[in-house]
């Protein structure tokens, strides 16, 4: 029987953790170029759903940023996201089925392996197998996930917990209102404070380590780590 973490069933309404990490634990984000191409390929899916991968690769002359792209109506929302030099993680609601997750991911997942074999001339896969999902199966996961994903910068030995603001590559800035991106859903967490709700939610992130007992939704947490 596949394992649950493979699972391909993404039921609409429903809200997930999904995450990946470089083969062999390799690195997959090398400098700022690909961190932010990373977030330029997740943002034109979640804009453009059905973009061909090399509507980003061909984009030679604008340093892979897409522009002028109109928002449409997307199956998949992004609530959080973290990339950190060797993996990455999502919290992600699939929102209808006529694109599930599946597609997203293997559309996001394939953009940046084409991008990356070409800039470092590497061949083969660049990500550890398949990615991993996990359903969220009740509100204390809910809750305790995006804290969980907007804490992982705080393992790297330049940053600490209270300068997870000052990391660039995950949704957290755009909780506390540092930027804008109109790809990325921030409400739904956010509506659930209700005085001033950046600095609560950045109360809840940066109060101490406990990201709570989700261990079943964080998956291998050591081998992160």
């Amino acid at each position: 029987m596949p394992s649950i973490y493979y699972q391909r069933i993404f039921v609409p309404g429903c809200y997930y953790h999904i995450y990946n990490r470089g083969a062999n634990q390799q690195i997959i984000f090398k400098d700022k170029k690909d961190y932010l191409t990373f977030t330029n390929i997740l943002s034109y899916y979640l804009m453009n759903p059905e973009g061909m991968p090399q509507s980003i690769l061909i984009r030679k002359s604008d340093k892979n940023k897409v522009t002028n792209l109109a928002k449409k109506i997307s199956s998949i929302s992004l609530l959080a996201y973290c990339l950190m030099p060797n993996h990455f993680h999502f919290m992600l609601r699939q929102e209808d089925s006529e694109l599930t997750i599946s597609d997203f991911m293997r559309r996001v997942c394939i953009t940046y392996a084409m991008y990356f074999n070409d800039r470092y001339h590497h061949s083969g896969t660049i990500f550890q197998g398949r990615y991993k999902n996990v359903l969220v199966t009740n509100e204390y996961q809910w809750i305790y996930l995006s804290k969980y994903i907007h804490r992982n910068p705080a393992h790297l030995q330049s940053y600490e917990p209270c300068k997870l603001s000052e990391y660039l590559y995950s949704s957290y800035p755009d909780y506390l209102g540092l930027r804008i991106c109109q790809w990325l859903d921030t409400d739904t967490i956010l509506e659930h404070y209700q005085h001033n709700p950046s600095k609560e939610y950045q109360q809840f992130v940066e109060d101490g380590g406990d990201v709570g007992n989700i261990n079943k939704i964080t998956l291998d947490v050591e081998e992160e780590q």
